[in-house]
C-alpha cells in the first residue's frame, strides 16, 4: 500500500495545513478533532461495495484509505465523489489535497 486518503466529518477544517494536522492525529490514534455521525457509516458501506482493491481503517467520525500507487487515481477520483455526496470532507496527505 503506497497511496493514502483520508474522509472525517470536521467542519472546523478550512486549510490543507490543518486538514494534515487532523490527519496525523487520526493516525496516532486520536479522533478528538473529528465527528462520528451515520453518514461515516454510510459512506463507508458505499465504499466498500463497490468491491476495489483497498485497504479502509473506519474509526469515530473517519475512514483512512490506503491502496496500491497503481490504482491512486481511479481510488482518489472515487473516494472525492463518494465524500461529496455524502457530505464530508476529503483529505489526500501526498499532494496536501483537501476538500470540503
Amino acid at each position: 500500500m503506497d497511496w493514502y486518503c483520508a474522509v472525517w466529518n470536521c467542519d472546523e477544517v478550512n486549510s490543507e495545513m490543518a486538514a494534515q494536522y487532523i490527519y496525523e492525529k487520526l493516525c496516532e490514534g486520536d479522533t478528538s478533532l473529528v465527528g462520528d455521525i451515520d453518514i461515516i457509516d454510510e459512506f463507508y458501506e458505499d465504499l466498500m461495495n463497490r468491491n476495489i482493491k483497498i485497504n479502509a481503517n473506519k474509526g469515530k467520525g473517519f475512514v483512512i484509505i490506503a491502496c496500491d500507487f497503481d490504482n491512486a487515481e481511479y481510488i482518489n477520483e472515487l473516494v472525492q465523489k463518494l465524500a461529496k455526496s455524502h457530505g464530508l470532507s476529503f483529505y489526500e496527505p501526498q499532494n496536501m489535497i483537501y476538500i470540503f
